[in-house]
């Protein structure tokens, strides 16, 4: 058995990447996603006594980053400011492969909220049930919103790199 130290070790070893990528496909910023994963474990640690094993630790922990990736929107949103400084254009050395991961990261940025998050689980390979538990919605639905998704990607893909 192990006790609560090495569980959390545990569990932070195993999904501390996805993790940090899911938060940043809410934020496309590598140091608010860093702020984001150790919030998320923060909670992870609080509440970790509490886990009744009802779920997966996987959907768990998700369950909560989405949350406050979610929170985090929300406060950021209410507190917005406007900056006008121009976005520097990317170099033109950059090659295709990673102007096509920045394109579609920019996308994804583009879709609601719970889009977001729902590709991004997508994009870290979970399966429609598991993104079905830790959304809240059947597995059924979680493909039709996916299918619906891709559309819209693909659009705002095209449009990136016309």
């Amino acid at each position: 058995m192990q006790n609560k130290e090495q569980l959390f070790e545990q569990l932070f070893s195993d999904f501390k990447e996805k993790m940090a990528r899911l938060c940043y496909s809410y934020c496309n910023n590598n140091a608010e996603a860093e702020d984001l994963v150790q919030e998320s474990f923060s909670k992870v640690w609080l509440h970790l006594d509490n886990f009744k094993g009802e779920s997966a630790y996987s959907t768990w922990i998700y369950r909560i980053t989405v949350n406050t990736c979610l929170m985090h929107i929300r406060y950021s949103k209410k507190y917005e400011f406007v900056n006008d400084e121009q976005v520097p254009d990317l170099p033109a050395e950059k090659n295709y492969a990673e102007e096509k991961v920045n394109g579609l990261y920019s996308a994804i940025a583009q879709l609601n909220e719970i889009d977001r998050v729902l590709i991004s689980m997508v994009l870290e390979e979970l399966s429609y049930k598991e993104i079905g538990e830790v959304m809240g919605i059947s597995e059924n639905n979680v493909g039709v919103k996916v299918h619906r998704i891709k559309g819209q990607l693909k659009t705002l893909m095209t449009k990136i790199f016309e």
